[in-house]
């Protein structure tokens, strides 16, 4: 009994993550075409750099909202690195900081890479047609030309 209320909670609570990706990519379909809209209309560049920094904002949050999706749909460690560097990225493209917060973003940009680069494996994960995960089997075929000390 507990074990099957645990699986509909799951199954449920995946439910949810899943309409909530729904509404996220209706906002950012809306806001893309708002974009679109207010970037046709001559006066918005009126103001120079500042327009180019609305747009850049608006186009790193849309940009946000697509991990975010991702991440919602797909449950994996390089997706949650993916939406923490492009919030990170914003913070430093568009945010106006003090150096010393700009250097802490970098340094974090860092470390998010170093983290994907060597904790995370995917070469020894493959994803099957189905969606699941079985780990790899390397075929490696060399010559005895190409084995030499």
């Amino acid at each position: 009994m507990r074990k099957k209320l645990q699986d509909k909670m799951f199954e449920l609570s995946y439910i949810f993550e899943l309409l909530i990706s729904v509404i996220v990519g209706i906002a950012i379909l809306v806001l893309a075409v708002s974009m679109v809209i207010d970037m046709a209309e001559l006066s918005f560049f009126k103001n120079g750099a500042d327009s180019l920094v609305k747009i850049l904002d608006d186009a790193i949050i849309l940009a946000i909202g697509a991990e975010l999706i991702k991440m919602l749909c797909k449950h994996t460690p390089e997706t949650v690195i993916e939406v923490l560097a492009f919030a990170l990225a914003r913070q430093l493209i568009v945010g106006h900081a003090k150096p010393l917060e700009n250097l802490i973003t970098v340094i974090a940009i860092a470390i998010l890479f170093a983290i994907r680069r060597f904790l995370l494996k995917r070469h020894d994960m493959v994803e099957t047609p189905d969606g699941l995960i079985e780990a790899a089997e390397d075929e490696v075929h060399l010559s005895d030309e190409e084995i030499k000390f």
